[in-house]
């Protein structure tokens, strides 16, 4: 059975599985969901699309990422983000704040699925996933880290391997 609800101002159809269907796509988690407004994806033939005025419609997934990826490998995937980020940040997350900038009230926390920067909450420096996308070297990536493990109580990168003659 379905039924046609109102769910944060838009009209969603669910049906008895407690999943949205939304642009004819079965979707299980809300924050997922979100996501996919948030950025305007459209579903067809499996897979979700870009489609923005003044550009051309690009592949962002297909259905088969987007049930077995996490929020953080969706988000990731939607900015264009390396999977050796997506590893750190899986990993890390708790290290960071998620953050949108109002230009009103300025940077605000915000739940994951709407962010658009991450606050390292022990140095309070902000990564924009702009400036993340033009990371192109890995070791250009575990120097950054390394830099903002170095505001951290502890020794070396959560996760990372570190030989000594690697060190900074």
């Amino acid at each position: 059975m379905w039924m046609l609800c109102k769910w944060r101002n838009k009209q969603i159809i669910m049906n008895n599985d407690d999943e949205f269907v939304y642009a004819n796509a079965k979707i299980r988690n809300e924050e997922k969901l979100l996501l996919v407004q948030k950025y305007h994806l459209k579903h067809e033939n499996n897979a979700w699309y870009s489609e923005r005025e003044n550009s051309h419609k690009h592949l962002i997934f297909r259905d088969d990422f987007f049930e077995r990826a996490d929020l953080i490998g969706l988000l990731f995937r939607i900015n264009k983000l390396c999977i050796a980020k997506v590893k750190y940040f899986r990993q890390n997350i708790g290290k960071y704040e998620p953050l949108k900038y109002d230009y009103k009230r300025g940077f605000i926390s915000v739940p994951l699925w709407d962010a658009e920067f991450l606050k390292h909450r022990d140095s309070g420096l902000i990564l924009d996933f702009r400036y993340l996308q033009t990371i192109t070297v890995y070791d250009d990536f575990i120097r950054l880290c390394r830099e903002l493990e170095e505001f951290e109580p502890g020794d070396d990168l959560d996760g990372i391997v570190v030989y000594p003659e690697q060190r900074l």
